[in-house]
């Protein structure tokens, strides 16, 4: 089973990638995220979790997808709606 999440990654946790997991992240452990794109800036009307429920806005950027990343630095991680993941994967690469 696949599980679309945003992983809040790096030291401080201000990077956004958005990507696939197989199961939720556990604390302490690396992340494998599949089709994961790194969101540069996003427009919506609840901040990060608006993203992860209702998808980006006009004026959001997102890089181009990666087959595999995996993220050993992360703070935390929202799952994200169908409709918001629909709508990440469909946004076009900055």
């Amino acid at each position: 089973m696949n599980i679309p999440i945003i992983l809040c990654c790096g030291v401080n946790g201000r990077g956004a990638v958005f990507g696939w997991v197989s199961q939720l992240p556990e604390p302490g452990c690396p992340v494998t995220l599949t089709n994961a794109r790194m969101i540069l800036r996003w427009r919506s009307g609840g901040g990060l979790f608006g993203v992860a429920t209702q998808g980006p806005r006009e004026g959001s950027t997102l890089t181009c997808s990666v087959a595999r990343v995996v993220e050993t630095s992360w703070q935390e991680y929202l799952t994200v709606s169908d409709k918001a993941a629909t709508a990440l994967n469909a946004w076009p690469a900055a």
